[in-house]
């Protein structure tokens, strides 16, 4: 009787390994190493666009962020967001602000440069640390009456005559991505 458990035992244990090493593949193939594929590194060109956009385009792209970071400004200082955000909210109204003025012509130019040293003064105060309730509402109450003002006065079909034409030079601004410090 043990006998014949041994051998069928040893049939079985024969059959699961000649199983195994025949499989879908051949046995040569089941036991080399399989090469990984080569990394194809791709190469950068890197092209410069400027002009591609007409001042009229740009400067309603700046408009729509000003009054986007604003808004959230305004929203941080409400809830006491963040003061990190805060400060990016302000520098980035600010920054837009300043490139709306880029694209200006002289009469509309001057106008905006009082709302840029608002905006710059609120941008002071932020970062000077998280404002308190009584400040911040201030604050929230300025920048609301401010920012009507500018949506009637500096919309982009109200200053259409006051854009810079393509041929007319605008003068970089120094961003906050590249006053960063370099890692």
């Amino acid at each position: 009787m043990n006998r014949n458990i041994g051998r069928c035992l040893t049939v079985a244990l024969v059959f699961v390994l000649a199983s195994g090493l025949c499989g879908c593949e051949s046995l040569k193939k089941k036991f080399v190493r399989k090469t990984p594929p080569k990394k194809i590194t791709p190469v950068l060109m890197p092209q410069d666009y400027k002009n591609v956009y007409p001042n009229d385009v740009l400067y309603n792209n700046h408009f729509t962020y000003w009054r986007t970071w604003t808004e959230d400004l305004m929203d941080c200082l409400k809830m006491k967001g963040s003061n990190k955000r805060e400060v990016l909210a302000s520098t980035r109204a600010v920054e837009d602000l300043q490139r709306m003025q880029d694209l200006l012509k002289s009469p509309k130019k001057e106008e905006l440069d009082k709302y840029i040293r608002f905006y710059q003064s609120v941008q002071r105060k932020v970062e000077l640390g998280q404002p308190t309730d009584v400040q911040a509402a201030k604050m929230v109450n300025d920048l609301e009456s401010r920012r009507r003002v500018i949506i009637r006065l500096f919309d982009t079909k109200e200053v259409k005559p006051f854009i810079l034409q393509e041929e007319e030079p605008i003068k970089p601004i120094r961003t906050i991505e590249q006053s960063l410090p370099k890692e």
